[in-house]
């Protein structure tokens, strides 16, 4: 058990002990007794909210929370809002948030979060982000691109020199480039969205094998299986079925096949295209 969960009970102990006492000697001391005593446990309660827990770690995998040297991550480790997490090579982890928001994050990876895990600042590396249908909405940023979302499940790499990627797993996200925030696309699932450092405007998104990424990524493979995983099959099931043809990149772009989020499609008939180049598929 965590030390804020070990005190919020020994709070509420002492808190029940108190006002039986307070009770069999003023009720009107007892109720501001009670205002005030509520009024706690909802500060901690909240302040117990906006931790994350380490739900599975691997490896070299560096927590750095704000004003405090950088320590090893371990299992059911809790990491306070503001902190950054470091991931080295063959490294990954997961950190499981109060309301059940998922955070898987890859190899050589940096990325920070706050206000509940709703904001996520991903400096370079790899990322899945899974939140729940009845949750409020998150965002990921990263240097070229920005992604909001809500009761979404995606998958978000970012190299400021190369490329930012995003590729949707189930449900809609809606994307803007970080320094033109007023050009705003939607991401449906099965989708992905390449952008370019230096790029002005959004390139199309492109329609991908989703049964590929869903046996091949790394932090779907090597994790427990998501919560929102039905929804994801229902998707590549989709895609089975309306037979559309699937975009290929002939070279993947960030080399997430290399590394942790696979991206690879299936092949379509038509000539290959460099993703970001602003062009529709046919």
């Amino acid at each position: 058990m965590s030390e804020m969960s070990v005190a919020l009970s020994r709070f509420r102990l002492d808190f029940e002990t108190t006002m039986k006492s307070i009770f069999n000697h003023s009720l009107p001391r007892a109720g501001l007794v009670l205002l005030f005593g509520s009024g706690a446990i909802l500060l901690l309660t909240a302040a117990q909210r906006k931790e994350a827990r380490v739900t599975q770690v691997v490896r070299d995998v560096k927590l750095l929370a704000p004003h405090v040297a950088a320590r090893p991550a371990h299992l059911n480790d809790n990491v306070t809002d503001g902190s950054a997490v470091h991931t080295g090579a063959g490294s990954r982890a997961e950190f499981t948030f109060a309301d059940l928001t998922i955070t898987r994050v890859g190899a050589n990876s940096i990325f920070s979060f706050d206000q509940d895990g709703r904001n996520v600042n991903l400096e370079s590396g790899a990322i899945l982000l899974r939140v729940p249908k009845d949750s409020v909405g998150a965002r990921i940023r990263s240097r070229a691109l920005t992604v909001g979302i809500t009761g979404t499940t995606v998958m978000f790499e970012s190299h400021p020199r190369n490329y930012s990627k995003l590729i949707v797993l189930e449900g809609n996200s809606e994307a803007w480039l970080t320094k033109h925030p007023g050009q705003k696309i939607t991401v449906h699932a099965g989708q992905m969205l390449v952008v370019k450092p230096g790029t002005t405007h959004l390139p199309d998104p492109v329609d991908i094998d989703e049964t590929l990424v869903l046996r091949t990524a790394t932090l779907i493979t090597e994790f427990s299986p998501l919560p929102s995983l039905d929804l994801m099959r229902s998707v590549a099931a989709d895609q089975k079925r309306s037979g559309g043809a699937l975009f290929n990149p002939l070279v993947d772009p960030t080399g997430m096949g290399a590394r942790d989020v696979n991206a690879s499609s299936r092949p379509q008939p038509t000539p290959h295209r460099t993703p970001g180049d602003g062009q529709r598929k046919p």
